[in-house]
């Protein structure tokens, strides 16, 4: 049997308090779009996945699902309106030999690769497959000023969540009358149900909630992902210009008649980043692991000794979420160089260009860097520790 993934990605998330989509979210150094999709990718039963999204948000995650599925698996379709236009977009999108389509929410981002087989199973089986858990909390009806009305039986109610998988044409049959009556539901099995149906229910296991309130980033974070660690680390370093010395700002090399002076290459950039992340780590700083008496470091490439830190701090089990740096210089000017920059310390930190942010600032003519007597630069970055680690 062919089996379609359809991911919903399209919505905003406003109650989350973000400035973006929540999809595109830096949660322990990866977006909610890249979790739910290598999940996609590692339960290995779908044989393609139609990603749902907004179309300025087109380009963003398409970057994001080739990186996961390289072969192209992955197909974009615009979403809707609503939840239930923006599912019926990908509907419409499967195959048109595809015999089961796996709907999930793009949000519930800790969904397992398991529970993904588990409910493509249950389809195969028995014509359904929606993953949900049992409620075990008290629940009561209520009217619209909150007064309690009534006690319902929790031993009959269940927690509804995604994956929602049916067979094609039957899914495809129920959002058609959906439409066609003006109902719109809250999610797939509700529109199966008014064919008449009884979707099957498959225990998902507790931790397959949501993003909807900040909160869920905290629990995700920690709970799920097992980050619960968090360091900030701040580092500086300013060097003086000096005649015919090479300029190089993590590892990119300036055109300029004058350069950093210092024991080693002198790369301020390099030195401020590399600082950063040992401060993070409570460790001591840059002098200490290569004093400038050191002669095995003279004249040393910055960028290979900062990848020599930062080997030593993932090995003890850390991980970068983002890294922000200014640079302070009066001449020459950066702009044509900040791509560049930006590509470099992503590469040698191992996240995406998207995690790392290279600002440039002169001294107003204040100071030895005003004067264009040295070239500073501070760093600020945040790390994660996964448990245990």
């Amino acid at each position: 049997m062919k089996v379609t993934g359809i991911v919903l990605a399209a919505g905003r998330g406003t109650r989350i308090g973000a400035d973006k989509n929540k999809m595109l979210l830096n949660l322990a150094n990866k977006t909610p779009l890249e979790l739910t999709l290598q999940s996609c990718r590692d339960a290995e039963c779908l044989n393609e996945v139609i990603l749902v999204c907004k179309e300025s948000e087109r380009e963003q995650m398409r970057e994001i699902a080739d990186a996961i599925f390289p072969e192209g698996e992955v197909r974009l379709v615009p979403g809707g309106p609503t939840r239930q236009h923006s599912a019926y977009n990908g509907i419409l999108a499967a195959s048109q030999d595809s015999d089961i389509l796996a709907v999930m929410d793009g949000a519930r981002c800790f969904t397992s690769p398991e529970l993904i087989r588990d409910c493509v199973q249950s389809c195969i089986e028995h014509g359904s497959g929606v993953a949900g858990c049992w409620c075990t909390d008290t629940v009561k009806l209520a009217d619209s000023e909150g007064c309690f009305l009534k006690t319902l039986d929790r031993s009959k109610l269940v927690l509804v969540e995604t994956p929602q998988v049916f067979p094609r044409e039957i899914l495809k049959l129920a959002y058609e009358k959906a439409f066609q009556e003006d109902f719109l539901g809250t999610d797939d099995a509700s529109l199966v149900e008014r064919l008449g149906l009884h979707p099957r229910l498959v225990e998902s296991g507790g931790n397959n909630f949501k993003l909807t309130h900040p909160k869920d980033i905290v629990r995700g974070t920690q709970e799920v992902l097992g980050v619960r660690d968090m360091r900030i680390g701040q580092g500086y370093d300013i060097h003086a210009l000096a005649p015919g010395r090479a300029f190089l700002l993590a590892g990119v090399r300036l055109e300029s008649e004058f350069g950093p002076a210092g024991h080693s290459d002198a790369d301020v950039l390099a030195h401020a980043v590399t600082d950063a992340l040992l401060g993070a780590a409570g460790q001591k700083d840059i002098g200490e692991f290569f004093p400038d008496t050191d002669e095995a470091s003279r004249g040393a490439d910055s960028m290979k000794l900062l990848a020599q830190i930062w080997a030593m701090l993932q090995a003890e089990g850390y991980s970068l979420v983002n890294l922000d740096t200014t640079i302070f210089l009066e001449k020459p000017k950066l702009s044509s160089y900040k791509g560049k920059i930006v590509k470099s310390l992503a590469k040698v930190l191992g996240v995406h260009q998207r995690n790392i942010g290279v600002k440039a600032k002169t001294a107003e003519k204040f100071d030895a860097v005003g004067e264009g007597l040295a070239c500073a630069a501070s760093a600020t970055c945040l790390l994660t520790k996964q448990n245990g680690a």
